[in-house]
């Protein structure tokens, strides 16, 4: 029912007002919260710079203490005198003089005239109690001749050593946990973009509110009505699915990403390199090995769990007193924790006190000797065995989904389909395949996409089933290779951009799986 002339105007009017105020005041508080964020990021960036260029002057190999070293012994032939009595004597008073000079804001050039006397004050001192009174007095000339050699090219070393210095460098080094306010530095820019971008959309609405009419501005307003409810929606795709996605195919091109230790979300580079370590390079081997794995899982377990499924369905879907207790039964496997049931099956594969063992010794006993079967640890010489106990896992697991979405679609077909295929004589057999299948095929088809996107993800069934190692019986899928670079140490074989990598090449092959089944599927899901 359309509203009223009036009221509509009141609606659509009141809403634009509300978004112009509602942008103002979020793009100023965004801004606010960045401004602050980034003046706290350029503070903590100009201590850093302080300290690299302290640590410059106080470099034992090309600082204060090494260029005058230098000038010390050429015209001192002890240089034991120079290292021990000279040297390490104030190496301690100059780097304090150093660090409290550059904290209370001398010029450089001060804070290297005051290093380089005190280094030439003690060796005139040792060299005149010595009585080499003319010693003294060359090293003094000589040191001055040298200084502003020295203030010069330490200042150059010092450029440097800032110029390298980024606001990037120094969010790495920021701890979650210990650097307050390490939200709204870390995001400090980003919080000035979205309040730059809410502002604009403030001063659009503005511009329009002035440009139009109350009629023109009311169809703003309702225009507008449908985004304010799919707002939350959007935002939460938005944080929660694109920008992770974003992520991890940017992720994917940087080399040696890191998210621990003292280089904090850097790289060393951007390229390829990822994806030709995983397809081509040393860890190719395990990639394809965990690919290959996963393509198995994915080919067994789908088709055959579908096929399990609508059989249990369809007699679920029979009417009888024992459905209940049936239907529970099946569905036990949704409500129980998967690391407890991986748990028990290990137990049931065990080679020497598993049940699967004792029931095939007991039935095998009249043939002969039985011999107990090592189901899960012969990956790398017998491969089928720790292959089809993951296998059946599998199909266990995701029996009960797939059983609930099939009989779903069962319940949704026409009873007075059956009714009039019994009235012309049809067997049930014929009935089956020829009426419950093709209406239930449309439920196939999402079956068998929903599994396969899910089993060529799986990973809580390879690492309860070989205790957190698979890669030790070669059972590796590509969910645990990525999850495994990502919690491996740096060690030249793991990093976060091998796993992003290795989560867009599975990203890519389940894209064209998923398309290649719907394409298929063209041909016999009833329409």
């Amino acid at each position: 029912m359309a509203l009223p002339a009036k009221k509509r105007l009141r609606r659509g009017n009141g809403r634009v007002l509300a978004h112009i105020a509602l942008f103002l005041v979020l793009g100023i508080a965004l801004a606010v919260l960045g401004g602050i964020g980034a003046g706290k990021l350029n503070q903590i960036t100009k201590e850093y710079d302080i300290v690299a260029r302290t640590d410059v002057f106080k470099d034992k190999a090309g600082g204060v203490e090494a260029r005058v070293k230098d000038i010390l012994l050429s015209h001192i032939t002890n240089a034991s005198t120079v290292n021990n009595r000279i040297i390490a004597n104030k190496r301690n008073a100059v780097n304090k003089l150093i660090d409290e000079e550059a904290r209370a804001e001398v010029s450089e050039e001060e804070i290297i005239l005051h290093a380089v006397n005190t280094y030439r004050d003690r060796a005139v001192e040792i060299l005149t109690s010595d009585q080499n009174t003319d010693g003294a007095e060359k090293v003094k000339a000589a040191v001055d001749e040298a200084l502003p050699g020295i203030t010069s090219d330490l200042i150059g070393l010092a450029d440097e050593a800032e110029k390298a210095i980024t606001a990037k460098d120094v969010k790495g080094t920021l701890s979650p946990t210990s650097t307050k306010n390490y939200i709204i530095i870390y995001y400090g820019n980003a919080l000035l973009i979205l309040g730059a971008i809410c502002l604009a959309l403030a001063a659009i609405l503005i511009l329009l509110w002035y440009k139009n009419d109350e009629d023109g501005r009311a169809r703003i307003g309702l225009a507008i009505e449908p985004f304010d409810y799919l707002m939350p929606f959007l935002i939460g795709v938005g944080v929660f699915t694109l920008y992770p996605m974003i992520r991890v195919l940017v992720m994917s091109f940087q080399e040696n990403y890191h998210l621990t230790g003292n280089n904090l979300g850097a790289a060393t580079g951007w390229g390829l390199s990822n994806y030709k370590f995983i397809l081509f390079g040393r860890g190719s081997d395990q990639f394809m090995r965990s690919l290959r794995n996963t393509s198995l899982y994915v080919l067994f377990t789908v088709p055959i769990t579908a096929a399990i499924a609508i059989v249990v369905a369809y007699l679920l879907n029979q009417k009888s007193k024992l459905n209940a207790l049936f239907q529970t039964a099946y569905f036990m496997p949704m409500v129980t924790t998967a690391t407890a049931v991986g748990l028990v099956w290990r137990w049931l594969f065990n080679q020497n006190s598993g049940l699967i063992n004792a029931l095939i010794t007991f039935f095998t006993r009249m043939f002969g000797t039985p011999e107990n079967i090592n189901w899960l640890q012969t990956g790398a010489t017998n491969h089928a065995i720790p292959m089809t106990v993951l296998i059946i896992f599998g199909i266990w697991s995701s029996l009960p989904f797939t059983i609930i979405l099939l009989l779903s679609g069962l319940q949704n077909i026409d009873e007075h389909l059956y009714t009039v295929a019994k009235v012309d004589g049809s067997k049930p057999m014929r009935i089956f395949f020829k009426i419950t299948v093709p209406l239930l095929s449309p439920t196939i088809g999402l079956v068998l996409i929903i599994n396969s996107i899910s089993a060529f993800k799986v990973y809580t069934d390879v690492y309860v089933l070989w205790n957190g190692t698979p890669e030790s019986y070669q059972m590796e899928t590509v969910a645990w290779y990525i999850y495994n670079n990502i919690t491996s140490n740096f060690d030249g074989m793991h990093s976060l951009g091998i796993a992003a990598a290795a989560a867009m090449v599975l990203f890519v092959i389940i894209f064209a799986f998923t398309m290649l089944q719907k394409l298929i599927q063209r041909k016999w899901v009833y329409q």
